[in-house]
């Protein structure tokens, strides 16, 4: 998916995180519009009934999509979103350099899902982790259930795309 990789490579874009999730979420209903409302034998696959709300409770079960509702609902009507919040972690220019010329390298900024504190402590996670979660989940998904047998690749790896070095 295009907006994974464009993501990506700006991980401090509001725009492109904006994008990516509510396509991301709403995959789901091009999914069912597409083929899955029609396709007796594929929802039978999955477990589910000829009922959207079925499919939806389903996808609900997967942690990931009851996460993305209220982010994609969120960003789309400029409101704070229930569940996970995103804020911007910023990073640099000044760093630990002090004074010699490291000292004043170009800052970045990403975004990072808040999940809470831990031990007393605030606990967050960079929010292209669920996001890989999202694209693994949907690549997964629909070629084990979709009338697909090849998918476009992105720019991006997954994680699990990456080769396993042998000793």
């Amino acid at each position: 998916m295009q907006e994974f990789d464009d993501f990506c490579d700006n991980q401090g874009s509001a725009r492109h995180a904006m994008n990516f999730v509510i396509t991301a979420y709403h995959l789901h209903e091009w999914v069912w519009k597409d083929y899955l409302k029609n396709d007796a034998l594929r929802r039978q696959e999955i477990g589910i009934a000829k009922d959207f709300k079925a499919y939806r409770d389903w996808l609900n079960s997967h942690v990931w999509y009851a996460q993305m509702e209220p982010l994609a609902n969120g960003s789309k009507h400029f409101r704070p979103a229930g569940g996970l919040q995103i804020s911007t972690v910023d990073v640099g220019p000044l760093n630990s350099f002090a004074f010699n010329e490291g000292a004043y390298n170009e800052g970045y900024s990403y975004f990072v899902l808040d999940m809470g504190m831990h031990e007393g402590l605030p606990h967050v996670a960079p929010a292209a982790m669920l996001f890989e979660a999202v694209m693994r989940f949907w690549r997964d998904f629909l070629l084990a259930h979709s009338p697909y047998t090849e998918l476009p690749k992105g720019r991006t790896k997954l994680m699990d795309d990456w080769p396993i070095a042998q000793p």
